[in-house]
């Protein structure tokens, strides 16, 4: 029990410096991964006062008082590669394009993007963000992939690496919502996210605040595999139609299924699937609290950290959930759902060393009537139609009426090492 508490303050401690690193968002960054070195450093300024004519000497003697450009668009244009675009202090209403290996900088930067589809998308590796605010986009704040080829056509497969998004607040973004999911974002499956990352490797999202989105931070597979990345000590809450953290695969080809029975029969890791990736000293609070649709058993719209197969053929396997705090969602803290026909992987799967306070608030219909339901208080809920194996270890789960909900079909190791404070039911098989 004493390393259980000792445990949670680290958690907790964890929280508070995430909470307080917030506070320095527009500060400027420290030096980040390079893509090359001994290149220059463009500046940006919304402030006319502070522009001075383009000069050919702007990348050894530019500044904040001496910017050569006004919008983030134009600068990210003229920069070569491997560059640092360093954005003053202002708000910049543009949804930025970047498609070389640049660092983003911003200093008490806010990029509005009211009326575009997105406040800031990625399309190439190696890019590096840092100390901006991102809100009111349409679709999502930031967007990191590629969704279509030069000449239009769909990507079939192309992996962007090296990308890190740290102290950013993505907050209010999904402003396009007209009652789907569909209607303003470049990836139907999930959208309004406040950062969403799709098809990347090696890539990381850390201590950045999101709130007041659909999905909080987003992590998806649409047209290639999504492996190897790091959330980190963000604070995620408030995100009301969706999930804090969530990693739901929607690409068909992740696994291969025995059509008749939809059991699954073998990984493609290279087509799709998202695995390998760790979250870690989060906190998230608050999401999906808006009611379900019916067609979906009513209940919460979200948990606090989500992993979900949407269908036969996807996969999520083999991540890391460590050292979290999640209280207060709609669903349960941390949740799993593979639903009907089968045909999903969610294998592997490791759920250690975190606090689930009192989370499924709004009840969890998982494939409605008849199927099983949890309308009462859970702090981890793993639904599964194929048959699944993970780790539940060394968690402490307090103040709920239901500890741990798995279905028949879930088994799970290190189940006794964890600890329950004020739970009506530890571990319920359901």
């Amino acid at each position: 029990m004493s390393k259980l508490l000792i445990r949670r303050s680290l958690v907790l401690s964890a929280a508070a410096v995430t909470a307080l690193g917030l506070a320095g968002l527009a500060a400027p960054a420290a030096q980040a991964r390079p893509a090359h070195h001994h290149h220059g450093t463009l500046y940006v300024s919304a402030q006319r006062s502070e522009r001075v004519s383009h000069s050919s000497t702007h990348h050894r003697h530019g500044s904040c008082r001496r910017a050569d450009y006004s919008t983030i668009t134009a600068a990210v244009a003229a920069a070569a590669a491997g560059d640092t675009v360093v954005v003053c202090r202002g708000t910049y209403t543009e949804d930025v394009v970047v498609a070389k290996q640049l660092r983003l900088v911003g200093r008490h930067a806010t990029i509005d993007a009211s009326g575009l589809e997105n406040g800031l998308q990625v399309v190439t590796s190696n890019v590096s963000i840092r100390g901006f605010v991102v809100r009111n986009a349409n679709g999502e704040g930031i967007l990191v992939g590629v969704d279509t080829e030069a000449d239009g056509s769909m990507l079939t497969s192309r992996v962007l690496t090296h990308v890190s998004i740290d102290h950013v607040a993505a907050l209010n973004n999904d402003k396009g919502f007209n009652g789907t999911e569909n209607g303003n974002c470049k990836y139907a499956g999930d959208c309004g996210g406040g950062i969403h990352l799709n098809v990347t490797a090696w890539s990381s999202v850390r201590h950045s605040l999101v709130k007041g989105n659909a999905d909080g931070i987003l992590l998806t597979d649409d047209y290639g595999p999504a492996y190897h990345n790091l959330i980190e000590g963000n604070w995620v809450a408030d995100n009301p139609t969706e999930c804090g953290i969530v990693l739901p695969s929607h690409n068909p080809g992740a696994v291969n299924f025995d059509p008749t029975t939809f059991e699954v029969t073998g990984r493609n890791p290279d087509a799709g699937g998202i695995y390998d990736n760790v979250v870690r000293g989060n906190v998230t609070i608050a999401n999906g609290t808006a009611k379900a649709p019916p067609q979906f058993g009513g209940g919460g719209s979200g948990s606090g950290i989500g992993l979900f197969g949407s269908g036969p053929g996807t996969g999520v396997w083999d991540n890391l959930i460590t050292g979290n705090y999640s209280a207060r969602n709609g669903l349960a803290g941390f949740t799993i759902h593979a639903h009907h026909p089968g045909g999903e992987d969610l294998n592997g799967n490791r759920v250690v060393w975190n606090y689930f306070g009192k989370n499924n608030l709004g009840g969890d219909g998982y494939d409605g009537p008849p199927g099983p339901t949890d309308f009462q208080t859970t702090g981890i809920a793993v639904f599964s139609v194929p048959t699944v194996h993970m780790t539940i270890a060394h968690n402490l789960v307090a103040h709920d009426e239901i500890g741990i909900w798995l279905s028949t079909t879930v088994t799970a190791d290190g189940l006794g090492s964890n600890v329950f404070v004020d739970v009506t039911t530890p571990v319920v098989t359901g």
